[in-house]
């Protein structure tokens, strides 16, 4: 496993993280978006692969979030697949290892958003693994049927490769046992993120560094041992305090130090 963590996207802020990630032994650094994506330029990744090469930093993944893959409305599908090629193309000239987006969502039940997903997926799955890219669905946010461990379960009676984007965080604030995911399915999980959450009175009060919440972070590195992961933890400054400074830069360095005595 190595260590990364969600990077800003305008150029500066590249070539500030990328800077302190090479100085703090980062391995790679994380770059998402949402319908902002459709700005990006294949110049600013070209800049974006020059300033991480620069600094012997790697991509770890390109996150392509909110657009519907699987729509009824025409124009709203085809405008995602445009986004989802790009996204592709883009992940693949910035070097990253993961392309993470959603599963798309058609508004009916949980069984015809599995067969709309299984027929417009592998032509984008087909075109990844020539990329070198593993493709990881996001669960529990927008534009994405992938609100239950069953949506992802019956997804794989279809197509095996598909993988999760594993927030450990994010399950556990949508009210599911974060730990099954893991433990049931750790073999499935492509892509990690590191984000804490700290509950008080049954509210989430604060998304600090790791090991400074609510999170049972050793039993989630013992599932993922279990199950041979050996991608990104990728570490998610999050909230309006800890994603900002002066508390993102403490926020990543704290949680790297928390989450290196469960590293070998």
């Amino acid at each position: 496993m190595e260590l990364g963590f969600i990077g800003l996207n305008d150029l500066a802020g590249v070539e500030a993280d990328a800077r302190f990630a090479a100085e703090h032994g980062f391995a790679g650094l994380e770059y998402n978006y949402w319908g902002n994506f459709e700005e990006l330029t294949a110049d600013t990744v070209s800049q974006m692969r020059n300033i991480l090469d620069k600094h012997g930093v790697r991509a770890s993944a390109l996150g392509l979030w909110g657009w519907n893959h699987t729509s009824k409305d025409p124009a709203e599908r085809e405008k995602a697949h445009a986004m989802l090629n790009r996204g592709i193309e883009y992940a693949e000239a910035l070097g990253a290892e993961v392309l993470i987006t959603g599963g798309g969502e058609t508004g009916g039940s949980l069984e015809e958003n599995v067969a709309e997903f299984v027929k417009v997926f592998p032509p984008f799955l087909e075109k990844a693994a020539k990329a070198g890219l593993t493709l990881a669905m996001y669960a529990v946010h927008g534009n994405s049927f992938f609100t239950s461990l069953e949506s992802y379960e019956r997804v794989w009676e279809h197509l095996p490769e598909i993988t999760i984007k594993y927030d450990p965080a994010n399950w556990q604030h949508h009210g599911d046992d974060y730990l099954a995911v893991v433990r049931k399915h750790g073999d499935k999980v492509g892509y990690v993120h590191i984000k804490e959450h700290l509950y008080v009175d049954g509210d989430l009060i604060s998304q600090p560094a790791a090991g400074m919440g609510d999170i049972e972070w050793g039993k989630v590195m013992a599932f993922l041992y279990e199950h041979n992961y050996q991608g990104y933890l990728s570490m998610e400054p999050h909230g309006e305090l800890w994603s900002r400074e002066p508390l993102r830069e403490k926020m990543l360095l704290l949680s790297k130090k928390y989450l290196g005595q469960f590293l070998l």
